[in-house]
């Protein structure tokens, strides 16, 4: 009898505990993946602006040099490199970016029914917050 009352509290009590917590901490966790996720574009979205920019003024130097030797084709040759691999970088921070927006859309809330046995042993419904989380198998 103490073993079914002791279930009984602990079913009664510790959904109520774990949902007040996992609550709080999930819509921290979606705020911050957001956060993180609008911080990414910005910053994948400039290292392409940035690179871009850099690589056509250091074809222009290079194009408009009169000999190999010259301090202006040197110039733009390394201008013309360090545009593109920074158009090239910016592309995996932008993958990133759209990679943590998908985490923050798994992690939903959402509302549930759970039965409980009230102390005159009657069942009753109660709608409680719940929190769904999914994780991708096929990958």
């Amino acid at each position: 009898m103490k073993t079914l009352l002791l279930l009984l509290l602990f079913a009664w009590i510790g959904p109520i505990q774990s949902l007040v917590a996992q609550q709080d901490s999930n819509k921290f966790l979606i705020e911050e993946y957001l956060q993180q996720s609008e911080k990414q574009k910005k910053a994948g979205w400039t290292f392409i602006g940035v690179g871009a920019a850099a690589t056509g003024l250091g074809s222009l130097l290079a194009l408009t040099s009169d000999d190999w030797d010259s301090a202006g084709f040197g110039t733009g040759l390394v201008l013309f490199v360090g545009g593109g691999a920074m158009m090239v970088i910016g592309i995996p921070i932008l993958i990133s970016s759209s990679a943590k927006a998908r985490k923050a859309g798994k992690l939903s809330l959402g509302v549930e029914t759970v039965r409980t046995i009230q102390p005159n042993m009657n069942f009753s419904g109660k709608t409680v917050p719940t929190v769904t989380l999914s994780f991708p198998l096929n990958q």
